[in-house]
């Protein structure tokens, strides 16, 4: 399906201005190569997860549970683990919490791999600090995506989130 772009006048290619996401082409004209997604459009499959209370150390899982959700590109079959079908997401990650060790630092990992961009770091002097960060993945067929402490010791959660909400593309 075309897309239209944001640099040139919109005249890249001809196409529908909706739904589609509008790419950032720049001044050749030309949305071939790397484009920016300037507004991705969201579908109406997303999930919300929610972990409260809990004290964990390095390397483990951040505790996290299906609190509402629209659609099936987005479940929990699985403790702590969310299911992600093909596609695009866009995920925000939260976590409120307080460690003594430096620095205080959290991440996602898709498939068990860390995405590095996802990551959440604050400072370990004991204080509750509120961290957060937004991001977009495109992910394969069946992909699980879990939030991890990364601190090197342990870590007081008080509440932690990830909003996952798939993107039309």
């Amino acid at each position: 399906m075309p897309f239209i772009c944001n640099d040139n006048n919109n005249a890249c290619y001809a196409g529908p201005y909706y739904p589609r996401p509008i790419f950032n082409c720049g001044d050749s004209g030309s949305c071939g190569g790397s484009n920016t997604i300037i507004n991705p459009v969201r579908s109406e499959e997303w999930g919300f997860f929610v972990g409260d209370n809990s004290s964990i150390e390095e390397n483990e899982v951040i505790p996290l549970s299906l609190s509402s959700s629209a659609g099936t590109a987005v479940s929990q079959t699985s403790a702590n683990s969310i299911n992600l079908t093909t596609g695009s997401y866009q995920i925000n990650f939260n976590v409120t919490a307080s460690s003594d060790t430096e620095p205080m630092q959290f991440a996602v990992y898709l498939n068990e791999v860390k995405l590095p961009f996802s990551a959440l770091t604050g400072v370990g002097n004991g204080s509750v600090q509120s961290l957060s960060n937004s991001f977009i993945i495109t992910v394969p067929s069946n992909s699980i995506l879990k939030a991890v402490n990364l601190t090197a010791g342990n870590v007081n959660i008080v509440i932690s989130s990830l909003a996952v909400t798939k993107l039309l593309t």
